[in-house]
């Protein structure tokens, strides 16, 4: 697990949200006038608020894309060291409200993929929060494959998690905290390991090859 940092100022994914929803204390947002999510969230409905309706409407416009394309260029693939990349085109967003979770299972990513697709494009997973991930509103992974020795990733805005998200199991613990958690995350892989794959993503329902799921970085 690596924290990398990067400038808010320069990409400003936090704002752009806020401006997006009207809405300015994002780790307050279960205040919000406009919340109404009070039973515990499934798999099949995790990705179901209209906060996140929101988020990937905000996600295809031009700013938003430039800043996220920008990101991955100056922030991501050094940690590839320059190599062509493939990159997820939308990130995924999170949102963990108080008293409630943020992902409906405690899971593998390679669960939801082919596992010999997964061994082989050996995904990297890239967790950044918009607001402070810690406690009970954070992920918890466990250290080594099978261990099931959950510890809390904790990071805060302006930085950005590189994690194994497709080999060790997480999840979430219901929120215990007084704050939301809103996050977005996406995956990469180096060019050289990329292979399209038929099987659609869960969330999107979109194939997991560039020019869907994907986008490449040369």
């Amino acid at each position: 697990m690596v924290s990398l940092n990067y400038n808010t100022d320069t990409y400003p994914f936090r704002t752009l949200l806020e401006n997006k929803l009207n809405y300015f204390e994002l780790d307050k947002i279960h205040l919000d006038e406009m919340f109404s999510y009070k039973n515990k969230f499934e798999r099949s409905n995790d990705q179901s608020t209209h906060y996140h309706r929101k988020f990937y409407e905000l996600a295809r416009e031009e700013k938003f894309k430039q800043i996220y394309t920008a990101f991955i260029i100056e922030t991501i693939k050094p940690y590839f060291e320059n190599k062509p990349i493939v990159y997820q085109t939308i990130p995924t967003f999170r949102l963990h409200f108080p008293g409630n979770i943020a992902v409906g299972e405690y899971h593998r990513d390679r669960d939801y993929r082919d596992n010999e697709w997964a061994s082989q494009v050996k995904e990297v997973n890239f967790f950044l929060p918009f607001t402070k991930a810690s406690g009970t509103n954070t992920i918890w992974v466990e250290s080594e494959e099978g261990k099931e020795d959950f510890y809390p990733i904790i990071s805060d805005y302006g930085k950005v998690i590189a994690w194994d998200g497709c080999n060790l199991l997480h999840g979430n613990k219901t929120n215990e905290e007084s704050s939301t958690r809103v996050s977005m995350d996406f995956r990469v892989m180096l060019y050289e390991n990329y292979l399209p794959s038929t099987i659609g993503s869960i969330n999107m329902a979109s194939k997991f090859e560039i020019g869907g799921y994907y986008s490449l970085m040369e």
